[in-house]
């Protein structure tokens, strides 16, 4: 760190433009805050990167900027707000990337389909409304049943408790619900 009179000739000299001075600050800290920055990334270059961002933004905020404390705890903060925003957009550029390789599963998983002869699709919708059909046709509780343990992945007791049932009862209407869609759908899976 240095002392107050160096301090303050090295902030006037940096808003006045003069390289020197801004040449010594850079040398002072450069180190330091790179590894502060890599503890941080966990990556050399990425800490590197954003510990010369953090000085070009001094640089060529030198007439604006208001340094109230140190040098020394303003590059430190600046640097670790740096990494936290590098960070930050690491894990939304991961999320990103993610969802898109799902959507291009799904649009791939569609081309293939739709690639066959045109028929799946109209297979698969029709069997879809046929699903439908058979699911309105169970009694009101056995379909709500079969829906919270499918379609939210509910375990029976789950199930149970959210409707103030016995396990046994739930148990009981799954396999009524199951027993009815199977008389309703075999018929057209074979075909």
């Amino acid at each position: 760190m240095f002392d107050s009179d160096q301090e303050t000739r090295i902030r006037k000299g940096i808003v006045n433009g003069d390289t020197e001075s801004f040449r010594v600050l850079y040398e002072k800290y450069y180190s330091g805050l790179c590894i502060l920055a890599c503890r941080y990334t966990g990556k050399k270059e990425i800490a590197e990167e954003i510990v010369q961002e953090t000085f070009l933004k001094i640089w060529e905020g030198r007439k604006k900027i208001e340094i109230t404390g140190s040098f020394h705890a303003y590059l430190y903060t600046s640097v670790r707000n740096g990494c936290v925003n590098y960070l930050k957009h690491l894990m939304l550029e991961r999320k990103f990337s993610e969802d898109k390789s799902k959507a291009l599963q799904q649009t791939v998983n569609y081309l293939q389909i739709s690639q066959e002869d045109g028929s799946s699709m109209l297979v698969a919708e029709e069997l879809e409304k046929i699903l439908d059909e058979a699911l309105d046709s169970l009694p009101p509780k056995c379909r709500e049943i079969f829906l919270l343990s499918r379609k939210e992945n509910l375990r029976y007791s789950e199930i149970a408790k959210k409707l103030g049932l016995t396990r046994n009862t739930v148990q009981r209407q799954m396999s009524i619900a199951l027993g009815k869609l199977r008389n309703k759908l075999l018929p057209h899976i074979n075909s």
